[in-house]
């Protein structure tokens, strides 16, 4: 008892005193034992106990993890343009249990042929059955309750692949929402398509993958809600908000570099701005603009070959050198490297499950 007390208040009114050597005898002094026990007595318990119950008490603890692939710690860099494989590849080791979880920088993509279960998106539980199609957004909290067996694919797409064909293909910005498609039939063609592809390393490989997500895209806008539900999703004032912020995002991201610019063009004021990309995304304000210069910086390093001063300055960066700092502080690489390590080589071959009988 006395030794948990004392962890709570040991230094309580003078930084200078511990009472550590208390609990050792041998490495007391005589004189130490009266100048403790007086240092007790004045010490103000009632301030010092609620002074460290604010400190634990107000920690951020995030209860969904972030990876990059499931299972793998989150990371700026991608093994290809595109990852596939088959459902069970994962989620069988893990008893068909996918615990809660986030991708920062992944859009996800998931084909339920045969089987099914449950998925949390965000705060809501949905039921899955045959023929299910999840889009799920990067930086959506979601995990999965599969039936044994299930079978079916994952589409994974780096932001760097997904967020240049999404501005292309959807203009309201339908696929930066979660979308659940029960039984549109069967799956979708360029999603065989895209598998064959990505595992074939055929000549033009590159533009064919970036077709084949093109069109899976499409598809699942095609087979979405209709243009007058998709309204929906920005009922709220927070939802309309950050849309506004998104398509400004897009559009500014060279220009606008700071949080008060977003938040002045929006009326807004910046606390409240970074709030609502909180709730929406699961991060602020500012870490969404610098993801957008980042992902820009990445897809031009990775299909460019202008110079990394000329990738700077068309970022709005005036200093080279600085956004070298930037880029690998975010990245974890410098520009030269990342440019270096880009491959974009076929891994992770998939075949996909067999049409069944219907």
């Amino acid at each position: 008892m006395v030794i948990a007390v004392i962890s709570v208040i040991d230094g309580c009114g003078d930084p200078g005193i511990s009472f550590r050597p208390w609990l050792h005898p041998k490495r007391r002094t005589p004189d130490q034992r009266p100048m403790i026990l007086s240092h007790l007595a004045t010490c103000d318990w009632t301030r010092e106990w609620k002074y460290r119950s604010n400190i634990w008490m107000n920690r951020t603890i995030d209860p969904a993890p972030d990876y990059g692939l499931l299972g793998e710690p989150a990371q700026a860099g991608f093994p290809d343009l595109v990852h596939i494989e088959r459902l069970h590849e994962r989620s069988g080791p893990r008893r068909w249990r996918i615990a809660a979880h986030r991708h920062p920088a992944l859009h996800q993509i998931f084909w339920i042929d045969r089987g099914g279960g449950s998925i949390r998106l965000g705060d809501t539980l949905h039921e899955l059955h045959d023929s299910t199609l999840a889009s799920i957004p990067a930086g959506l909290v979601h995990g999965f309750h599969f039936t044994a067996g299930t079978e079916g694919v994952v589409v994974t797409l780096p932001d760097i692949v997904f967020n240049p064909i999404r501005l292309a293909v959807d203009r309201v910005h339908q696929l930066m929402h979660p979308l659940l498609l029960t039984n549109p039939g069967e799956a979708p063609p360029s999603l065989e398509a895209l598998a064959r592809e990505h595992g074939t390393p055929a000549p033009h490989r590159t533009e064919a993958l970036h077709a084949q997500v093109t069109l899976l895209l499409i598809w699942i806008l095609r087979h979405g809600p209709p243009a007058s539900e998709r309204g929906a999703h920005h009922a709220t004032a927070g939802g309309r908000l950050f849309a506004r912020f998104q398509g400004l995002l897009d559009s500014e991201y060279t220009r606008l570099h700071s949080v008060d610019a977003y938040a002045q063009r929006l009326s807004v004021t910046a606390p409240h701005l970074s709030r609502v990309c909180r709730q929406a995304r699961g991060r602020s304000a500012s870490a969404l603009i610098r993801d957008r210069q980042m992902l820009e910086a990445r897809r031009l390093l990775a299909y460019t070959q202008i110079r990394i001063a000329e990738v700077a300055f068309q970022l709005g960066y005036s200093d080279p050198a600085y956004f070298s700092r930037v880029f690998a502080g975010h990245t974890g690489v410098a520009p030269r490297e990342f440019r270096r390590g880009f491959t974009n080589t076929a891994s992770n071959n998939v075949v996909m499950p067999a049409p069944r009988a219907r």
